[in-house]
């Protein structure tokens, strides 16, 4: 009887996986080819009290997020009829639902300035063709060696 996972020169080769949500996929796949899902899912060691939580309603799609995971949902959510939910994987999450989490994507110095000037300023057009035409300079002079003649006023150590 043939084996669904073939061997190959000692080593297996995946034939096929299947999705979480049942679909059956090629073993070269990364992703579902249905629901995008992974192959492989890796899920980090957090305690439920400590993963990111929402609430969302079936019906409307209506995310809500609560101050705390570690609480349980408020009866007013639930009677309400939302449902709640971890976040496994934050970027499939930020890409489901458009929202981004700040702590992960965070950058320090990244922040948008008050008056929405840009934190840097750009270089005068002046002082950028200065480098430009220096450095044009230099290449058409050869390459550099240590033989260089001196400036006036250095002195040899």
């Amino acid at each position: 009887m043939p084996s669904l996972i073939p061997v190959t020169s000692g080593r297996r080769t995946l034939a096929a996986w299947w999705c979480p949500s049942g679909h059956r996929n090629e073993g070269t796949d990364r992703l579902c080819w249905m629901c995008s899902h992974g192959r492989v899912e890796r899920h980090a060691q957090v305690h439920s009290s400590e993963r990111t939580v929402y609430y969302q309603h079936p019906l409307t799609g209506q995310i809500v997020r609560p101050g705390r995971a570690d609480q349980p949902m408020h009866p007013n959510y639930a009677r309400e009829g939302f449902e709640r939910k971890e976040v496994l994987s934050m970027i499939a999450h930020e890409r489901e639902t458009g929202s981004v989490h700040e702590a992960s994507n965070f950058a320090p110095g990244s922040e948008p300035s008050p008056d929405g000037t840009p934190a840097t300023p750009k270089a005068p057009k002046e002082l950028i063709n200065s480098i430009i035409d220096d450095l044009r300079a230099a290449n058409q002079s050869g390459p550099w060696t240590m033989e260089q003649p001196l400036a006036d006023g250095m002195a040899e150590d």
